[in-house]
């Protein structure tokens, strides 16, 4: 088919797009081609650049970062900040890698492969899992750091990662990797082959990818940073834990204090945190392990020549990807809080008491994950004899995970264990007991819970996760051939399409589970789908280019119309206006309204438990200046130097049916400048503003506890959410309607409900240099984002908070994240006849605690600053030797009194240290 349109397009689009910054300097020397640049379905001549804010990282950079997942080499990109998942959060992550554009959520964060949708990972709707992604068939990800819902659909909020693979590579490519860290941990391994070939006349090709990946654990206990539960008292900081240890504490009407009986005197003494409470951490991961297998294919051919009318074509496209993961937690405590009879031998009160104990005998709890997720596109596509372009596609993923949990306690058995009337009378339990060589289980003493009566009150919990895609997709692009404005050389084009899509989850829950077998498992399966139909248009208007002063001038609108079967329909719009008073200084601003349906899990998630940490205001509330606070703690019956044992508070979330979308307005101003008088120098600054209302959200315990307790006589709403212990199973407080046995809150609600707002702004940095520099070529690129603001309001009976510069409770994952004003990533490279080798410089903003307590004592993180080391050797035809440091320094996370996990902030800083990795590639 001619090719015509190209040459008169060459100057017009190379005048419309602006530089992007990226890891590894692309080369402009390559053949300009028509592409689809993320962010837009009008083709256009460009070598890798947008009208809007996009960045643009290659293989190279992947290579050069010594990242062996998308996941961590993502995650790294400044644009991304607040909570993240993946292999450092090994509480209540089941194995994903997710991303969250300008912190917003990887639900607002839309993951695109080839420009079309990927699975969502399991309830999670809108979620991707980055591992199910193989890095060695990636040929460039593309950044949209702008709202795209007009070109997308929902989901683009915050922005779009599209992740290009290499479909026309030709030849054969095997690659081996290997890394360790400083300890000899954490051991890596990559192995992948990539074959390509094209047909004989040219008129087809076919690729293929198979990769394997293996991540070993490292334990919390491996780092002496991690291997106990910090906690602080009298300005001191100290090795402490769970409440719920060996031996238990327990409460009776004569011990209300919660003591335990001393395993070497057989005394009973009251609990010292700093001595008797569980360290949970030792034998918990800091990196939970995964092997990932993946198989990606694609192939695409001419099919025929429709003379006069259109070519026609057709590709295809396979993933398929494996995944085994687990995590590995402290042995389950008795959180549901058992009563020991009187009559239990073992039992030294004489009463019935409640015990607080920890199961190490089982040695813990493990969740493994069995994930299958298969993805395939079908399509057929052309060039119509005018020049307009147009394709339609199938693209159907599904996604199974098969997961088991191990360790896992029944409390109506543990009921029946400790009574021994009640055991005798169940043929299960006299059993157990008996080849125990017991009446009962004494659970005041260490070493007691025996196999045999693991095997009677433990269950395995075996749950399976289904979710499906199904979307029909049709696309048309074109431009007005015969028309353009007088002013400009440029004819007006535009796209049009139609998106057909549905999807469905299905959660089956384990049989015990059904049962209330299962301590904090929901019993009830449950699942949804939704059906959304859209329409989407956009226009590109040249209106200037080659005067004075008016180098270009053109402006693109776009609009989508959607109409869901469970939200009903809505319409969106964006536009763009690009100007160059010069062919070197470009200014870009644009406008987008975008919208995200809500979720399956925000629709019909049932009722489930949620163990939460929270800072609780009353722990030491002695020492407070607040009397509103120390009125309330001590009308809750707690003592002016109270500690709190479990930092986890039990609470109540579920999806809602009645949700309706969330919206949002995004705008980003721009500048681009590349100097005539320097070769191979760019600069680049975006400014962004993104406003979500409406937002699906959650009130955060921290915000409903903070709220209440300093609220005169409990006055705020927010003490109506927290409807105590027993709405949860737990044995209530009797001097505190809100609190359990043990003294934490209990039974907060957490339903999602459109109450919340964001907003985010900042700028965006970019630059990128290159010039010979001896005898080889020096290479530089700059990649930052400053900041100015993140304020998320839970509700509007809520205060409004800024975390922009701080670090608290991430409203989206409600884990403690960081949001650092500023977050940078800096690459130098310099490559001279058969080596090359990158620096890479990257930097965590000072952050402080949102909201500390006057008696904190680490409240404050400096710059965190990180060094990784490339070097590339290849001397020999076919064969390039790579390998590297990260973390050259072995910088260390940071401690903050505030944590959620491992004594900092593990979602933001790294917890590996120092690891060395090699490469060996081949090609053929």
């Amino acid at each position: 088919m001619d090719r015509s349109r190209l040459s008169r397009a060459i100057k017009g689009a190379i005048a419309a797009t602006a530089v992007s910054t990226s890891f590894a300097t692309l080369s402009f020397a390559q053949e300009v081609e028509e592409v689809v640049v993320t962010g837009t379905r009008i083709q256009r001549a460009t070598d890798a650049t947008s009208a809007t804010p996009i960045s643009v990282f290659d293989a190279q950079a992947l290579e050069a970062s010594g990242e062996t997942t998308l996941e961590d080499f993502l995650q790294e990109v400044p644009s991304m900040t607040g909570g993240q998942l993946g292999s450092s959060v090994n509480n209540g992550n089941p194995g994903l890698a997710t991303v969250s554009l300008r912190g917003l959520g990887s639900s607002r964060t839309l993951i695109l492969l080839n420009g079309r949708r990927l699975s969502s990972a399991g309830p999670s709707t809108g979620v991707v899992d980055l591992n199910t992604i193989p890095t060695t068939a990636i040929e460039r990800v593309e950044v949209l750091r702008d709202g795209a819902s007009t070109i997308y659909g929902s989901d683009a909020i915050a922005g779009v990662v599209n992740i290009i693979t290499k479909k026309n590579f030709s030849g054969a490519e095997a690659f081996f990797d290997a890394g360790t860290s400083q300890e000899n941990d954490g051991q890596e391994y990559l192995a992948a082959w990539t074959f390509g070939a094209e047909s004989a006349d040219g008129d087809g090709h076919v690729m293929a990818n198979i990769q394997y990946t293996r991540r070993h654990d490292i334990f919390q206990g491996d780092r002496d940073w991690s291997d106990c539960p910090l906690f602080e008292s009298g300005g001191s900081v100290l090795c402490g834990g769970s409440s719920y240890t060996v031996p238990p504490r327990f409460f009776s009407e004569s011990f209300p204090g919660g003591p335990i009986l001393d395993a070497n005197t057989g005394v009973i003494r009251p609990f010292n945190p700093a001595g008797d409470a569980f360290n949970y951490a030792e034998v918990s991961y800091l990196v939970t392990p995964q092997e990932v297998v993946t198989f990606y294919g694609f192939g695409e051919k001419e099919l025929w020549d429709w003379e006069n009318f259109t070519t026609f074509g057709t590709f295809g496209e396979l993933l398929y990807a494996n995944r085994q993961s687990d995590q590995l937690l402290a042995p389950e405590g008795t959180f549901f809080q058992p009563t020991v009879p009187a009559t239990n031998p073992g039992n030294p009160t004489g009463e019935d008491a409640i015990i607080l104990r920890r199961l190490v005998e089982t040695g813990g709890r493990s969740f493994n994950q069995d994930l299958s997720m298969w993805r395939g596109v079908v399509g057929f596509d052309g060039e119509i004899c005018n020049e307009w372009t147009w394709d339609i596609s199938y693209n159907y993923a599904r996604w199974v995970d098969s997961q088991i949990d191990r360790g896992r306690a029944n409390p109506g058995r543990f009921t029946t264990l400790l009574d021994p009337a009640l055991c005798a009378a169940d043929e299960d339990c006299s059993a157990a007991v008996a080849e125990a060589g017991v009446t009962a289980w004494d659970p005041f003493r260490p070493g007691t819970f025996t196999d045999p009566l693991q095997d009677y009150a433990l269950v395995v919990n075996s749950p399976v996760e289904k979710a499906t895609l199904n979307s029909l997709q049709a696309n048309l692009v074109g431009d007005l051939y015969d028309y353009a404005f007088p002013w400009t050389s440029e004819a007006v084009a535009w796209a049009m399409g139609y998106e057909r899509r549905r999807e469905r989850t299905e959660i089956t829950v384990d049989g015990a589970a059904s049962l209330g077998q299962i301590y904090f498992v929901s019993g009830e399966d449950w699942g949804g789908s939704y059906d959304v139909d859209e329409f989407y248009g956009e226009v590109r208007l040249p209106l200037v280019d080659g005067r004075d002063w008016f180098d270009l001038l053109a402006v693109e609108l776009s609009f989508r119309y959607s109409d869901y079967d469970t939200i009903g329909s809505d319409t969106t719009w964006a536009g763009v206006v690009e100007y160059a008073p010069l062919e070197q200084l470009r200014f870009r601003a644009t406008y987008a309204e975008g919208f995200r349906a809500p979720g399956l899990d925000d629709l019909f998630l049932p009722p489930t438990q949620s163990a939460e940490t929270y800072t609780d205001p009353c722990v030491n509330y002695g020492g407070s200046g607040d009397p509103v606070l120390r009125a309330n703690c001590a009308a809750d019956g707690l003592p002016p130097d109270f500690e709190l044992g479990n930092s986890q508070a039990t609470g109540l979330f579920g999806g809602n049916e009645d949700l309706k979308e969330e919206t949002s307005e995004s705008w980003t101003v721009g500048i681009v400048w590349t100097p005539t008088f320097v070769e191979d120098l760019s600069f680049s600054v975006d400014y962004f503003d993104i406003s979500v209302d409406d937002a699906i959200g959650t009130f955060n315990t921290n915000t409903i506890v903070s709220n209440c307790y300093t609220s005169p006589d409990f006055s705020s709403p927010s003490c109506d959410l927290i409807t105590g212990a027993g709405a949860v199973g737990l044995t209530p407080l009797p001097t505190s309607p809100r609190r359990d046995q043990s003294g934490t809150i209990a039974g907060q609600l957490l339903n999602a409900q459109n109450i919340s707002t964001f907003e985010t702004s900042g700028v965006d940095l970019g630059a990128e240099y290159s010039q010979d520099l001896g005898p080889g070529v020096f290479n530089f690129s700059l990649n930052a984002t400053w900041l100015d603001e993140w304020k998320f309001q839970a509700s509007e009976f809520e205060p409004e908070v800024d975390l922009a510069g701080y670090y608290g409770v991430d409203p989206v994952t409600t884990r403690i994240a960081a949001f650092p004003e500023w977050k940078v990533y800096t690459s130098f490279g310099y490559e001279y006849d058969c080596w090359a080798s990158t620096i890479i410089v990257r930097m965590e903003g000072e952050v402080d605690d949102i909201d500390p307590r006057d008696v904190d004592l680490a409240t404050h993180v400096d710059n965190t600053w990180y060094t990784d080391f490339n070097f590339r050797y290849f001397r020999w035809e076919n064969v390039t030797l790579s390998g590297g440091i990260r973390n050259l320094w072995n910088q260390q996370p940071p401690y903050v009194t505030n944590y959620d996990d491992m004594n900092t902030l593990p979602l933001n800083y790294d917890t590996v240290g120092r690891f060395y990795y090699g490469r060996v590639a081949f090609q053929f």
